[in-house]
């Protein structure tokens, strides 16, 4: 009895699917009759990519890692879609950030003369794991320690956005880019680092001499963004959101 109540919902959810199938296979052939392919197969591609990336973040990750600096802000479209939000510098002229929020992550474009000249990607989520572009690694997935070498310069915020970030100089294979790693803490509580990145921030601002090898989280800092330009570090600060923007802008602390 019970061996005929289970071929008896497969059977159901079989019946369902090919259902679905025929359906879709319906509305692609009056699609087509209507000469209006193109469309079509936009709407099928969009249709695959929604249910594939509420499953995986393989759509997310291979996106991410077509971002070039130096493609054409038209290319940079094609691929990340349309912005929700754009932001103009008010340090370099003619640079504007575009804003790609999702509850997986956030992305910011750096267009400035038609122009992909950086990106910040910030994840959101302690199980995405964002692939740093130039570079074979991911984020949230080591201590920040075992990225790149330890630099001798740091950059940090409290207050309206709070936030640990390493400063490098790529090699010149990678066009002597300059890369921003480290961990941003949106939503206004506290994380395991925040009384470091605090303490930290005070010698800083001090003036007091600092050892970037002497610094001790409580618990291993796991980088959760990123940020690569062309241009300087104020660059990639400025595109990092405080939380007053993320609200205001997205209607959420987070």
């Amino acid at each position: 009895m019970q061996c005929e109540d289970i071929n008896s919902s497969n059977n159901v959810g079989t019946t369902k699917l090919v259902k679905l199938k025929n359906i879709a296979f319906t509305v692609v052939l009056v699609m087509l009759s209507l000469g209006q392919w193109n469309d079509t197969k936009v709407a099928l591609v969009d249709a695959y990519e929604e249910v594939i990336s509420r499953f995986t973040n393989e759509i997310e990750y291979k996106r991410i890692n077509k971002l070039r600096i130096g493609l054409t802000a038209q290319y940079t479209k094609e691929i990340l879609g349309s912005a929700q939000v754009i932001k103009p510098s008010h340090i370099v002229n003619e640079l504007k950030y575009y804003y790609y929020n999702s509850s997986k992550f956030m992305l910011v474009t750096f267009i400035q003369e038609s122009r992909l000249v950086g990106f910040t990607v910030i994840s959101k989520k302690p199980d995405f794991f964002a692939p740093l572009v130039y570079i074979n690694k991911q984020l949230n997935s080591a201590p920040i320690d075992e990225y790149l070498p330890t630099q001798d310069t740091i950059l940090t915020n409290i207050g309206s956005l709070e936030y640990f970030s390493e400063s490098y100089e790529l090699s010149r294979d990678l066009m002597f880019y300059n890369l921003l790693l480290g961990h941003v803490n949106y939503g206004g509580g506290e994380s395991p680092y925040s009384q470091t990145i605090i303490d930290i921030n005070q010698q800083l601002d001090l003036g007091e001499d600092f050892d970037v090898a002497s610094t001790s989280f409580p618990l291993p800092l796991v980088p959760n963004f990123y940020s690569i330009t062309e241009l300087s570090n104020e660059v990639m600060q400025e595109s990092l959101l405080s939380n007053y923007e993320m609200n205001a802008l997205f209607g959420m602390k987070y």
